[in-house]
């Protein structure tokens, strides 16, 4: 036989039954979805940081988790000046882009930027450097 207690308790049993069952199915859902719960930093590493207009350059770079180990498959992307370069890391976490800028690119400037995106999937968090790599105008000497 039921008292008047049960029956009080019994929406609040439940209610409080379902609340946690739904968190733990939406804990379930995010982690299958998003394995990554917590996004990681990137470690950036590359060799050019200067750049003369008009001549075509080579600028090698190293993706790396933030333990140190290479980073397989990771999309590198320079871009600026109405250029864009783009490649996969491999299974060192390197890449070599190539890249030429005009010099008519930089208009009346005698210098300006190159951008730097890296993106290595959900786990880890994108790279973005704005002012990666200096692209100067070298004017030519007259002989």
């Amino acid at each position: 036989m039921l008292g008047s207690k049960g029956v009080i308790e019994l929406p609040l049993r439940l209610l409080i039954t379902l609340i946690i069952g739904g968190i733990a199915l939406a804990t379930v859902l995010a982690y299958m979805f998003s394995p990554c719960l917590f996004k990681k930093n990137l470690q950036v590493c590359w060799d050019k940081y200067k750049i003369n207009a008009g001549e075509k350059a080579a600028i090698s770079v190293t993706v790396l988790n933030d333990k140190g180990n290479p980073i397989k498959g990771a999309t590198v992307l320079i871009k600026g000046f109405g250029n864009a370069t783009v490649d996969k890391t491999d299974k060192k976490g390197g890449v070599t882009l190539y890249i030429k800028i005009s010099k008519d690119a930089l208009g009346d400037r005698n210098e300006g930027y190159l951008e730097l995106v890296v993106d290595a999937g959900n786990c880890y968090r994108k790279f973005k450097e704005e002012e990666a790599i200096k692209v100067i105008k070298v004017e030519e000497v007259e002989k």
